[in-house]
C-alpha cells in the first residue's frame, strides 16, 4: 500500500481522563458493518466498548456480513481486513441475547443493528429494555428502516445503495444502477450512529427528566439522507435542473484526458471558479459560442450549452500533459486533481501530514497499517486501540464490566460502580412527562454556522434536526453554494438565517457577540482569513473560553496545500476511489458528495464528543476535520494493509456487482439487487430461475431469466427462498417508492421563489423527542432582526447595522421563473 503512517505518538492511547468519552461504557451487539464502525469510532474516542459476539446463527439472518467474514476465513489467511479495522480497541465477548439484555444495565450506550423482527425476537428492543434500564441510551441502526416491505431483508451494502437510490446516481452509459466498490454508505451509517450515541448521552445530562436515557433510530436510510440529500430534490411546481449521469457531463465538473493520456478532474463548481479556469486556459471565448450565448443556465444543462463547451474543452485538454494543467490551475486557484491510485494516496504527503494512517501489530500478520481516527480534537485527542485478536468468554458470574482495570478506575473516581446498573444522578424515579414526550437531545445547544458550501453546513443541519438552535451566518451576497438553491435548502432547512458583512468591523463585532452565547462555532475559512478580519483565535477565546470550534478544510494539516481549494471529487480522484470504481476502463467519479457528507458526519461526531467532554472538564477545544481524511475513512478497509493482503475489488464502466450472485439485475419493469453471497444461496438462486449453476456465463444466464419477470414477482420468489433482495430505485422514483414513504424518506418543503419540493426528511428518529424547528427554505438574512434582538441589540442599533449593511435582512422573494439547479 504505502508508507503514509502516522507518527509514533498516534500508536498509544491517552490516559483515560483525557479522552473525550472517558468513563463511557458501550455495549455493541452488532451484526452489520454500520454497528461495527459505530463501536470502533466510540472506542477511538475513549469509550470502553465491548462487542458481544452473538455467534453466526444470530448474525446470519440480520446481515450478509457473516458470509463475507466466512469467505475471508476460508481464503487462506483467515483474516478479513475489515475486522482488523472495526474491532480495534474493543473487547470481544461471547454472549447470548439474554446476557446482552442483563449487561446493558451496566452500560451507558447499547448499539444494536438487527432488523425489526429480529431485534424484538432477541429481546433487545428499546421498549423492552427501558423499564429495567432507564438510564440506558439505546441506539438502533436498522439496515433499511423501522418498517416497510424490505425492513426484514438481511443487511447488504449493494441492497442499501439500490433501495436508497444511491446506485442510480453513479455515472453510467445507460440507465442502470451501479455498484460501489467500497461500502461508503455503510461506513457513513456507522459514523452517524456513533454521533447519535453521543447526542443521546448529552441529552441524558441536559434534557428533562435528567438521567433518563434517550432512544434513537438511525437507519441506513437516514445515512442515505445525509449522503444523497443534495441529489434527491424533486419539484412539484417546476422541475429541478440536475446533472447528467455520464462522467463526462457539465464542462466545469468532470474528468478530462490530457496529452499524456493521464486523467484529471476539473472541479470548478460555481461560475466564479469556472471563469477563472477558462481565463487560465485562454478559452473565455467558449462562453459566447452559438448555443451558449453567454448564458450560465445553458452551460448547466449538458444537452444544451454544456455539451458544446465540454467538447471544446476536451480538445483543449488534449494539447498539454497533465502536469502542466495541474500547475496552470493551481496558479489560478482552481480546484483540479489527477486520477491517482490508492497506493499513491497512502504514500502521499497529504496523508502523512494528517496522520491519516497508523500502524498496529498483529501476532500473525505482523505490522498492519489502517486508517486513524478521521478528525483531530486538540483538547481530547482520539487514540485508536490495539487490534483485537481474541474472543473472551463471559465470566461465570456474568460481571461483564467488573474487570481489574475497571475496578481500579472506579476506585480512583469513587464511583462505586455496580455491574448490573450504571450509577447515574437520576431524579424523581426518571419518569417521562405524562404524554411520553421530552425535548430532543440537543435542545438548548446553540450553534453559529459561518461555513459555506456543503460539508460545514450539513454539520449544523443534522444538529438542528436533533434539537439544536442553529444560526446560519452568511454575507449579504449569500453562501456561494446558493448557485444551487435547493442544495442550500436541504443543508439549512431547520436553521435560522442571519446576514452579516464580517469584513466590516461592526459586522465582525456582531459575530463575536453571537459567539458569546454559542456552544459550537462551525467555519471553513482558509488559513489567516479570520485573523485578517479581526477574529483571531485569542479574541474569540476571550469572548467564550469554553467554545467548541469546528474548522473544516479540504486538505487539513497538509500545510503545502493550506490555501488550495478543494471539492468532493478532487478527493475521489486523489484517494484512488475513482480509479478503483472504473477498474480497467475510464475513471468513475460519482456526483454524490460522498466526501462532503462524510466530513459533515465526522464533524458532527467530533463536535458532539467535544461538547460531551466539555460537560466533564468545563473546557472548550478546537476540532479540525478535512475532506482528505474523510476520503481515507470512507474507504477504510481498502486502506488496511499487511503482507499477503487479499486483492481489492475493482469495478468497471456500468459495474453491476462483483459476482453473479451479488449484483443488480433488470426485470421486465424495473431493477433489483440480489445478495446470494454463499454457495448455498447461489445454488438456490440458480434453481429458482431454472439456470444451470455450472454454466460459464452464469451472470448472463441469470440476467436473461430475470429480464422477462415482473419486478414484484421476482422479488416475491426470492423472498420465498430466503435470498436477500430488494428493488433498486431509479431516477426520482424515491418519492413514490412505498417502502421509502413508509420510513419518511422525504417530506415537502416550500421555497418562496421556486415552489414546493420533496427533499430528504431526517437523519435519525428520536421516538420520545420533540422540538425540531419547522422545515423551511431559509433566505439570506431571513431572521436577522430576530437574532440581533436576542443578542441584546436595541431597535435603533439594529437599524444602524442595517443602514450600513453590516447586517442585512431578507428581501422579498423573486417571482418564480427559471427552473432551479439542485
Amino acid at each position: 500500500m504505502g508508507s503514509g503512517v502516522g507518527d509514533s505518538e498516534l500508536n498509544s492511547r491517552p490516559s483515560g481522563d483525557t479522552a473525550a468519552l472517558a468513563g463511557v461504557r458501550v455495549l455493541e451487539a452488532s451484526v452489520t458493518r454500520a454497528g461495527r464502525v459505530a463501536g470502533m469510532l466510540l472506542a477511538d474516542l475513549g469509550a470502553e466498548v465491548v462487542r458481544a459476539e452473538l455467534g453466526p446463527s444470530l448474525g446470519a439472518d440480520g446481515s450478509t456480513l457473516s458470509a463475507e467474514l466466512a469467505a475471508a476465513a476460508a481464503s487462506g489467511r483467515g483474516v478479513c481486513p475489515d475486522e482488523l479495522w472495526w474491532d480495534r480497541g474493543k473487547r470481544v465477548v461471547r454472549m447470548s441475547p439474554a446476557d446482552v439484555a442483563r449487561s446493558a444495565g451496566g452500560a451507558d450506550v447499547l448499539i444494536v443493528d438487527q432488523t425489526p423482527a429480529r431485534l424484538a425476537a432477541l429481546g433487545l428492543a428499546a421498549t423492552t429494555l427501558a423499564a429495567a434500564h432507564p438510564a440506558l441510551c439505546h441506539v438502533w441502526l436498522p439496515p433499511y428502516g423501522e418498517r416497510g416491505e424490505w425492513a426484514e431483508v438481511a443487511e447488504d451494502p449493494l441492497l442499501l445503495a439500490g433501495l436508497s437510490g444511491a446506485a442510480a446516481r453513479y455515472p453510467a452509459t445507460w440507465d442502470c444502477p451501479v455498484a460501489s466498490v467500497t461500502p461508503t454508505l455503510n461506513h457513513l451509517h456507522g459514523a452517524l450512529g456513533a454521533a447519535a450515541a453521543i447526542a443521546a448521552l448529552i441529552g441524558r445530562d441536559r434534557t428533562a427528566p435528567a438521567g433518563r436515557g434517550h432512544a434513537v433510530v438511525v437507519s441506513g436510510l437516514a445515512a442515505a439522507s445525509a449522503q444523497l440529500g443534495m441529489m434527491t430534490q424533486v419539484g412539484h411546481d417546476q422541475p429541478v435542473v440536475k446533472g447528467y449521469r455520464s462522467g463526462r457531463s457539465v464542462p466545469y465538473w468532470r474528468i478530462y484526458q490530457a496529452a499524456d493520456d493521464r486523467w484529471l478532474f476539473l472541479a470548478a463548481l460555481v461560475p466564479e471558479i469556472f471563469f477563472r479556469a477558462l481565463d487560465a486556459m485562454d478559452r473565455m471565448d467558449v462562453l459566447v459560442l452559438p448555443g451558449v450565448d453567454g448564458d450560465w443556465n445553458k452551460i448547466q444543462i449538458f444537452e444544451h450549452g454544456g455539451r458544446i463547451v465540454a467538447e471544446e474543452l476536451e480538445a483543449e485538454f488534449r494539447k498539454r500533459p497533465m502536469r502542466e494543467w495541474l500547475e496552470l490551475f493551481a496558479a489560478a486557484d482552481v480546484p483540479c486533481a489527477p486520477i491517482s491510485i490508492r497506493s499513491e494516496w497512502a504514500a502521499s504527503d497529504i496523508v502523512a501530514a494528517n496522520h491519516a494512517l497508523l500502524q498496529r501489530e498483529h501476532p500473525a500478520l505482523g505490522p498492519v497499517s489502517m486508517p486513524a481516527f478521521p478528525a483531530d480534537l486538540t483538547g481530547t485527542p482520539a487514540a485508536p486501540g490495539e487490534i483485537t485478536t481474541t474472543v473472551e468468554d463471559l465470566p461465570a458470574d456474568g460481571a461483564l464490566w467488573r474487570t481489574p482495570a475497571r475496578e481500579a478506575a472506579d476506585a480512583t473516581a469513587g464511583a462505586g460502580a455496580q455491574d448490573d446498573e450504571r450509577p447515574l444522578p437520576l431524579k424523581d424515579g426518571h419518569p417521562l412527562p405524562p404524554n411520553g414526550i421530552r425535548p430532543l437531545p440537543l435542545t438548548g445547544i446553540r450553534v453559529v454556522d459561518l461555513s459555506s458550501f456543503l460539508a460545514g453546513p450539513l454539520i449544523g443541519e443534522i444538529m438542528a434536526d436533533w434539537g439544536a438552535d442553529v444560526i446560519k451566518v452568511e454575507p449579504p451576497t449569500g453562501d456561494p453554494f446558493r448557485a444551487f438553491p435547493l442544495s442550500v435548502l436541504v443543508a439549512s432547512q431547520h436553521k435560522r438565517g442571519l446576514s452579516l458583512d464580517i469584513t466590516q468591523p461592526a459586522g465582525a463585532q456582531v459575530l463575536l457577540r453571537l459567539l458569546r452565547d454559542a456552544d459550537l462555532f462551525v467555519e471553513n475559512m482558509r488559513p489567516g482569513r479570520m485573523d485578517r478580519l479581526g477574529l483571531s483565535d485569542e479574541r474569540i477565546a476571550q469572548v467564550r473560553p469554553d467554545l467548541v470550534r469546528c474548522s473544516v478544510s479540504a486538505y487539513g494539516h497538509a500545510s503545502g496545500y493550506a490555501d488550495a481549494p478543494g471539492f468532493d471529487p478532487v478527493f475521489q480522484a486523489l484517494s484512488g476511489l475513482a480509479d478503483a470504481q472504473g477498474g480497467d476502463g475510464d475513471p468513475v467519479l460519482t456526483p454524490i458528495p460522498i466526501n462532503d457528507s462524510a466530513t459533515a458526519t465526522l464533524g458532527l461526531l467530533g463536535a458532539l464528543a467535544a461538547l460531551y467532554a466539555r460537560g466533564r472538564t468545563g473546557a472548550g477545544q478546537r476540532l479540525h476535520l478535512s475532506l482528505a481524511n474523510s476520503a481515507t475513512f470512507l474507504q477504510g478497509p481498502d486502506f488496511v494493509d499487511f503482507p499477503g493482503r487479499p486483492a481489492h475489488l475493482r469495478g468497471a464502466t456500468n459495474f453491476l456487482g462483483p459476482s453473479a450472485g451479488h449484483r443488480y439485475y433488470q426485470c421486465a419493469d424495473g431493477w433489483l439487487g440480489v445478495a446470494a453471497r454463499t454457495e448455498a444461496r447461489l445454488a438456490d438462486l440458480a434453481d429458482l430461475l431454472g439456470v444451470d449453476r455450472g454454466t460459464p456465463e452464469l451472470a448472463n444466464a441469470i440476467a436473461a431469466a430475470f429480464a422477462t419477470r415482473p419486478l414484484a414477482d421476482a422479488l416475491a420468489a426470492l423472498a420465498s427462498r430466503g435470498i436477500p433482495a430488494a428493488p433498486a430505485v431509479m431516477d426520482d422514483d424515491h418519492i413514490n417508492e412505498p417502502h421509502l414513504a413508509a420510513n419518511g424518506y422525504t417530506h415537502l418543503v416550500t421555497d418562496p421563489e421556486f415552489g414546493r419540493f420533496s427533499v430528504v426528511h431526517s437523519y435519525g428518529v428520536w421516538p420520545d423527542g420533540t422540538g425540531r424547528p419547522p422545515a423551511r427554505s431559509v433566505q439570506i438574512g431571513h431572521d436577522t432582526r430576530e437574532i440581533l434582538t436576542e443578542a441584546g441589540y436595541t431597535a435603533a442599533e439594529i437599524d444602524a447595522l442595517l443602514a450600513t449593511r453590516a447586517a442585512t435582512q431578507a428581501a422579498p422573494a423573486a417571482t418564480a421563473g427559471k427552473a432551479p439547479a439542485g
